[in-house]
């Protein structure tokens, strides 16, 4: 008895209907990952910088956010043209004079070379040995405690075990990224006011950056020496959503979360451990040969 060619084409949908589901349930998955990959699997690092300064400007990169700069110029700010913006100069040379004391390029080399010889981690030194006598043995639990006594809400978190528990890993280099951080970013503004050579540029920037890879095993840890650093001069609880230091935590948590508009860069654009070098490989502006079409 022959089967009728209508039943013969149920019983193969039947058949087919899972392949078919199957197939489609794939078909979506690699869809997907195709255009939801991570930022390190898409591999979009594409900038114009040379390797030392995209690295300058990473290592710089919560200043550089913090006032809405640019990651792909130099210094966040240094395009072709921007010399003559008369006000973003002087508002650069302001800035450098009220927060550095710089006006020209004894100065300004002075203040940059120092941040990557001693800089604040000298002060953070001193003090520190100050609360190790005062609170020798004491755990990082009792730290708290001890925090607690001046504000009930203190953590992990509050100013005085915070740095101490960083000084006991690191001692006055808990600090380091702090000040690298610092000279990486206000040596490019030094150059775009003027004082500054772009080989002093990269001489304190990789100087700085060989520092850092000595101590630091990635981006996340000298980042978080950065905020540290930050905490300290502010003499905050990192724990106070009202301070600065937390708002400084929440920007680098939309940076290292590639949120908008830092969805490329930074800290995918180049590995912390970079070889890096005080060649000068690029024009006036940080860019490279590669990319220099003016129009």
């Amino acid at each position: 008895m022959s089967v009728p060619p209508e039943v013969t084409s149920t019983i193969l949908k039947i058949i087919l209907m899972p392949v078919a589901i199957v197939a489609l349930f794939w078909t979506i998955r690699v869809l997907y990952f195709r255009f939801h990959k991570t930022r390190e699997q898409k591999g979009d690092t594409s900038t114009s910088l040379s390797p030392t300064l995209q690295w300058m400007n990473t290592a710089g990169s919560i200043l550089l956010a913090w006032n809405k700069n640019n990651f792909r110029y130099m210094g966040g700010i240094f395009y072709p043209g921007a010399e003559r913006d008369e006000n973003l100069v002087a508002n650069i040379k302001k800035m450098l004079w009220n927060y550095w004391g710089i006006q020209g390029h004894d100065s300004a080399l002075e203040k940059m070379t120092s941040l990557i010889h001693t800089g604040m981690r000298r002060q953070y030194d001193w003090e520190m040995r100050q609360l190790e006598m005062m609170y020798a043995g004491y755990s990082e639990r009792q730290l708290i405690e001890v925090a607690k006594q001046e504000n009930p809400k203190a953590s992990e978190d509050s100013f005085l075990p915070k740095m101490l528990v960083a000084y006991r890993r690191y001692g006055q280099d808990a600090l380091l990224g702090w000040d690298v951080g610092r000279a990486a970013y206000n040596c490019q503004n030094c150059y775009f006011a003027g004082y500054l050579s772009m080989e002093e540029v990269l001489e304190i920037g990789v100087e700085g950056a060989k520092k850092a890879q000595a101590v630091f095993q990635n981006w996340e840890e000298m980042m978080e020496s950065y905020l540290l650093g930050f905490q300290y001069w502010k003499r905050e609880d990192a724990g106070d959503p009202d301070s600065v230091t937390a708002k400084r935590w929440e920007l680098y948590e939309k940076l290292w979360r590639g949120e908008k508009p830092y969805e490329k860069i930074p800290y995918v654009t180049i590995a912390f451990d970079t070889p890096l070098s005080k060649k000068v490989i690029t024009d006036q502006y940080g860019i490279m040969p590669a990319y220099q079409h003016y129009d």
